[in-house]
C-alpha cells in the first residue's frame, strides 16, 4: 500500500466521489465506493484509480501517447533516474528556479510528512517523500490515477498542491485551473510551473502558454510568495533554435525531424548555463522558458 498518510484510509477523510463531486467514499473489498451515486473506483496494487471519469478522454490521450517521440519517452521513463538524470543532463531547460523539494522544505521543514501535499499531473518524479503522486496515466509512483480535471478531493483539503508543466496539456486548463485551486485549504500553497516563451511539444498533446501575469491573474485568490523562472531565456533561445534547426528534416518524416530536435538539444544544452546570468537581469521573465509561481491561499 502507499506511505500511511496516503493509503485508502488515511486519505478517506479527505477523499470525494469525482463522478458525483459530491459523495462520501467508504473503503470495501479492495474498492471505494460512492455514497451518492454508488460509483465504485478500483484499488490497482497500491494506486486509487479514479480515471472512469475521464473515459471518454483517456481514447485521445492514449492515441496520442502512440505518436513516435511520446512512446519514445514512455520508454525512457520504464526508467525514473535515467528520465530525470537525461532531463537534467542534456535537457534543453536549465531548471536554475526554485523546484518544489527547496519549496517544501521551505514552507513546512520537518512537517513535511504531516500534510497532505499533491502533485497533479506528476508522472514518474517522486519529488519529495512526503509527496502523492497524481496523474491520468498508472506511471511508477503515481499514487492516485485520476482525471486533473475532476480531482478526486474536497474542498479546501490540501496544505499543497504541486502542478510541472501539465496544464499546458490540459484540454481543459481552466477548469483544471478551477480544480486546483478548490482543493487547496485557506494558508495553503500552490506550486504551478508553466512553460511562456517555448515552442509546441506534445506531451501528450500541448494546448496554451501563460505569463507570469497570466499565473497571478488565473490564481488571483493565491497571495504570490515567488515568481521566477525555471528556464531562463537561454532555455528559450536553446528551445527555439534546436526546433528551427530540426525544422528541414520534417520534409523527409515526422520520426526524422523528432530525432532531429533530440539531436541538436544534445548539442546545444551546454548553452543553458547562460541562464545564470541573464536570470540576474530584471526582466528577464519577459523572455523565459518555463516560469513558477508559488502561493498563498487567502483566508
Amino acid at each position: 500500500m502507499l506511505v500511511m498518510k496516503s493509503s485508502p484510509r488515511g486519505l478517506l477523510n479527505v477523499l470525494q466521489c469525482p463522478t458525483c463531486r459530491k459523495g462520501e467514499l467508504s473503503l470495501m473489498s479492495e474498492q471505494l465506493v460512492c455514497s451518492g451515486c454508488s460509483a465504485r473506483h478500483s484499488i490497482i496494487g497500491s494506486q486509487l484509480c479514479f480515471t472512469k471519469t475521464a473515459d471518454k478522454d483517456i481514447s485521445q490521450y492514449e492515441a496520442e501517447a502512440e505518436q513516435f517521440v511520446n512512446r519514445l519517452k514512455k520508454l525512457v521513463k520504464e526508467w525514473p533516474a535515467l528520465f530525470v538524470f537525461l532531463t537534467y543532463a542534456i535537457g534543453s531547460v536549465s531548471f536554475f528556479g526554485q523546484k518544489p523539494k527547496k519549496t517544501i522544505e521551505k514552507l513546512f521543514g520537518e512537517r513535511a510528512m504531516e500534510k497532505l501535499i499533491v502533485n497533479v499531473g506528476s508522472g514518474i518524479t517522486k519529488v519529495h517523500p512526503a509527496v502523492i503522486n497524481l496523474d491520468i496515466f498508472p506511471f511508477k509512483n503515481v499514487d492516485i490515477i485520476a482525471d486533473a480535471a475532476r480531482l478526486p478531493f474536497k474542498d479546501n483539503s490540501l496544505h499543497m498542491l504541486i502542478s510541472e508543466s501539465t496544464l499546458e496539456h490540459a484540454r481543459n486548463a481552466e477548469e483544471v485551473i478551477r480544480e486546483m485551486r478548490r482543493v487547496v485549504r485557506p494558508g495553503g500553497f500552490i506550486y504551478i510551473s508553466i512553460p511562456f516563451v517555448m515552442p509546441f511539444h506534445a506531451s501528450p498533446n500541448d494546448f496554451m502558454r501563460l505569463t507570469h501575469e497570466g499565473l497571478k491573474q488565473r490564481f488571483h485568490d493565491f497571495t504570490p510568495q515567488k515568481i521566477g523562472a525555471l528556464g531562463g531565456p537561454a532555455s528559450a533561445f536553446v528551445t527555439f533554435l534546436m526546433y528551427f534547426l530540426a525544422l528541414p528534416f520534417s520534409l523527409i518524416s515526422e520520426a526524422a525531424y523528432n530525432l532531429a530536435t533530440y539531436f541538436f538539444m544534445v548539442i546545444l544544452s551546454p548553452l543553458r548555463i547562460f541562464d545564470l546570468l541573464f536570470n540576474l537581469f530584471p526582466r528577464h521573465l519577459e523572455v523565459s522558458a518555463l516560469i513558477y509561481f508559488i502561493g498563498e491561499k487567502k483566508t
